[in-house]
């Protein structure tokens, strides 16, 4: 009997323990899933979430202010998921805070992470839908890093050309290497600086040059310089200009000249143009002509007559 209850006594005591280990253990995981105290609830859409289910945690600040109470599907492009965050954190939080999904270490849980952004805002309210922006894809980061695996392997392979080039007999580092074109380069060194000193003298010359003929020295700087030289020339082509303004008069006039004994103005013109003076012209010295050779056998038989025969005779002696 006595060992009855001795063990009635252990099985109770057990029963008992267990139960506090069993409240004690619901209370540590509601707290953790905020099941006990004081809470509330804020909302955020994500195009895609990557994978954040129900009881993940929140983070505000790096710190575990809260968890996931549930993620649903609104649309194609739209995942609406509730946050039950700690009523503590409330004040601290402010309408245009966003939220990202992120991963908890390098392969850990996904959590939600919510970020302020430093501007002043009012505070959140509970069911407040938040901001959120979306996250980095690890599939888009492995493409990324493929096609930048790609890259590398075409520069190491131009490198790896670019070296072979080097290591050829005729390089640049052979050239490089090179005495003889060592001293070639150090001569037209020196070269392009003997002609930078001439260019130096040529141009100290050409400065003196210079103020020489602005004083008006020399033949060229008294050309330049001398205000009665220019003075005359200046004269002499105010007269060239007269000149030019008589040519030209005498040339219009010239032209007007031979203008109208084209048209047949004028004796000139006349004579020039007048078909019918021309012929009278020709008929009078064909009857000039004429005349002449009637005057001449006049003449002559005035010899021959006998009146003045014997006074030509004489004349003739």
């Amino acid at each position: 009997m006595a060992a009855d209850n001795k063990r009635n006594i252990r099985l109770g005591i057990f029963v008992i323990a267990g139960t506090i280990l069993l409240i004690a253990a619901l209370y540590l995981i509601g707290s953790k899933q905020n099941l006990f105290g004081n809470s509330f609830r804020l909302k955020a859409k994500f195009y895609n979430v990557g994978g954040l289910m129900q009881g993940n945690n929140v983070r505000f600040a790096g710190i575990d202010v809260g968890t996931v109470e549930w993620v649903k599907i609104e649309n194609d492009t739209s995942v609406l998921v509730s946050l039950l965050l700690d009523k503590d954190v409330q004040k601290f939080l402010r309408k245009n805070a966003v939220a990202t999904v992120g991963t908890d270490g390098l392969m850990g849980n996904k959590l939600v992470n919510i970020n302020s952004t430093g501007e002043m805002a009012p505070q959140v309210q509970d069911g407040d839908e938040i901001r959120s922006r979306r996250p980095v894809e690890m599939d888009e980061m492995v493409r990324t890093l493929d096609v930048t695996n790609e890259n590398i392997k075409v520069i190491t392979s131009n490198l790896r050309d670019i070296t072979n080039k080097f290591r050829s007999k005729n390089n640049l580092w052979n050239l490089l290497l090179d005495t003889v074109v060592a001293e070639n380069v150090k001569s037209a060194i020196v070269n392009l600086r003997l002609m930078s000193n001439n260019g130096i003298l040529i141009t100290g010359d050409l400065k003196d040059l210079a103020r020489e003929i602005k004083s008006g020295k020399g033949s060229l700087g008294a050309l330049i310089m001398d205000t009665t030289l220019s003075h005359n020339i200046k004269q002499t082509i105010v007269k060239l200009e007269s000149f030019s303004d008589s040519a030209a008069v005498i040339s219009g006039d010239l032209a007007e000249i031979t203008r109208n004994l084209k048209n047949g103005k004028g004796t000139i013109g006349i004579l020039l143009r007048d078909t019918m003076v021309i012929h009278n012209l020709n008929r009078s010295v064909l009857e000039i002509d004429t005349a002449a050779n009637s005057f001449d056998e006049n003449m002559d038989a005035v010899h021959s007559s006998w009146p003045f025969k014997k006074y030509y005779k004489s004349k003739k002696k």
